[in-house]
């Protein structure tokens, strides 16, 4: 049987709204992006960019007489910033001899290319959000431009700053982990007297050799039946003022981001202390990545291109933190 372009392409459109379908409702651990970041996709698909008015207040109150001409004002500022949208682009293809095979047996195409496409789309999504996808200009969560980070202090055994060597054996105690943990929700001691308005964090991220210290490492004699983690979920700052949970999540890319040039700290784990809310920051995605329609791209192969948008990780107000050299700097394979 001799399969012509017109049948072949017949035959493919008649798999492809089949195959992405089952694309988009295969489910894999794989990538967790939408569980770190707010996701905004409410704008226009084909938008050049946005415009946030970033806003805050100022004045102060005092004491007054009544005589007094002039009264303290209080205003409001805003700071415009702009952000871009860009377009990405994965998909994939077929040739006219896995369609004629297919179409003789009379069997379907399997849905295996477009998942693939579909997970590449969101490996791309989930390294836009982390640190910028190598977009000219853009960062996120691991590397969040204007983020000063903080050294782990060097409280541990002989000095040391990592919670645990490259061994995974503890060199801090569990107090000390708690309270450089309950640093990343707070942010750094202001040393003004005044009261200032901080966004408390409700998210920590942390490199694996850390998380899976914590998460297994019992507490000590106070709390002898909880871990590490377990106490610092019960007792840390923001389930103290809030009663909300904290969400604490070990992530494979964080154990070598560290960039802290004095001390020396580059490569070696960081931790990132949030808010994890749109009212502090979002991942603008004016358009969801999806299929277009089939085409053929070649005298003997059909493609499915499959295009998104999206813009940088943004934050509204100021809430990342970061905390390096938790943990030492990977072994080289």
């Amino acid at each position: 049987m001799q399969l012509s372009d017109a049948q072949g392409l017949a035959f493919l459109r008649s798999q492809t709204h089949v195959l992405s379908s089952r694309a988009f409702e295969q489910e894999y651990d794989l990538i967790n992006w939408r569980e770190l970041v707010p996701v905004n996709t409410d704008y226009p698909e084909w938008a050049s960019g946005v415009d946030f008015q970033i806003g805050d207040m100022t004045g102060a109150a005092q004491w007054q007489s009544g005589y007094a001409k002039d009264v303290p004002l209080a205003d409001v500022k805003l700071l415009s910033v702009s952000m871009n949208f860009a377009m990405y682009a994965v998909g994939y293809r077929y040739n006219v001899e896995e369609l004629g095979k297919a179409q003789f047996a009379g069997f379907p195409l399997t849905a295996r290319k477009a998942i693939a496409a579909r997970q590449a789309a969101d490996i791309f999504n989930a390294e836009t959000a982390i640190y910028g996808a190598g977009h000219p200009g853009w960062s996120g969560l691991a590397n969040k431009a204007g983020v000063t980070p903080q050294a782990s202090p060097n409280t541990g055994t002989s000095g040391a700053r990592n919670w645990v060597d490259a061994n995974g054996v503890g060199l801090k105690t569990p107090e000390q982990i708690v309270q450089e943990m309950n640093s990343l929700l707070l942010g750094p001691l202001n040393a003004s007297t005044s009261i200032v308005v901080s966004l408390i964090g409700n998210t920590i991220l942390l490199p694996p050799a850390a998380y899976r210290y914590i998460a297994t490492t019992p507490y000590g004699i106070t709390s002898p039946g909880m871990t590490i983690l377990q106490y610092f979920m019960q007792s840390n700052v923001y389930t103290g003022r809030t009663g909300q949970p904290v969400v604490v999540r070990e992530q494979p890319f964080l154990a070598s981001a560290a960039t802290l040039a004095s001390p020396n700290l580059a490569g070696q784990g960081r931790a990132v202390g949030y808010r994890n809310s749109s009212d502090a920051m979002e991942l603008p995605m004016p358009m969801p990545y999806r299929f277009l329609d089939v085409h053929q791209d070649g005298p003997l192969q059909w493609a499915i291109p499959g295009i998104g948008r999206v813009g940088q990780l943004t934050e509204f107000r100021p809430t990342i933190r970061y905390l390096d050299g938790v943990t030492p700097a990977p072994a080289a394979p």
